[in-house]
């Protein structure tokens, strides 16, 4: 390849679809492990962890958008739009876990029950990312739903609770890794 320099270019070489999947599954398990990290921290923590929580959605946030730029950029299809509705989106999420924030602040309420609201807004957010902009978000956003309903319904049974949220982590890896196989994905 020739540049408009005149300059020899390298072709871009694409990844495997092998290399693909493991990049994607390695993403996954990041985004459910710092998850895991939050719900735990919540739990021990007499003052909540919003900054923890802010952390994890910029990082949710970042991670997402470079996933749709590059998934954008392969099928050679305009960005612009596409970042600012990413953008626009996590916003949003922002904007919401912050009147969170104040109703805790007031103590209009609870500490644990602002967490959990936190948490299922940040899992609809994930899976509303996922039909909109890349699927691995709702496989994200399913996962952290199901380890929140293990985590509020099942407080007795904290080995119950980590053999589900296991199960479903590996469920959802599994699931996406068979599908990354056959070449498809989610909403294409």
């Amino acid at each position: 390849m020739v540049s408009e320099a005149g300059e020899k270019k390298e072709p871009v070489e694409q990844p495997t679809s092998s290399s693909r999947w493991k990049i994607q599954l390695g993403v996954l398990c990041g985004m459910l492990l710092l998850a895991l990290v939050g719900m735990g921290l919540s739990q021990a923590s007499e003052n909540g962890v919003w900054e923890y929580w802010l952390f994890v959605i910029v990082v949710y946030a970042a991670l997402g958008l470079w996933r749709s730029t590059r998934k954008a950029k392969e099928a050679g299809k305009p960005i612009k739009k596409l970042i600012g509705r990413e953008l626009a989106h996590w916003a949003m999420l922002l904007v919401f876990i912050g009147v969170l924030v104040l109703l805790e602040r007031r103590e209009i309420i609870d500490r644990e029950t602002a967490s959990n609201i936190s948490l299922l807004l940040l899992a609809f957010s994930c899976c509303l990312a996922g039909v909109h902009f890349d699927w691995l978000l709702m496989i994200v956003g399913v996962v952290l739903t199901v380890m929140l309903v293990a985590m509020t319904t099942l407080e007795r049974y904290s080995i119950v609770l980590w053999m589900i949220m296991i199960t479903v982590a590996i469920a959802a890896a599994a699931f996406f890794y068979f599908k990354s196989k056959s070449g498809g994905s989610v909403f294409e």
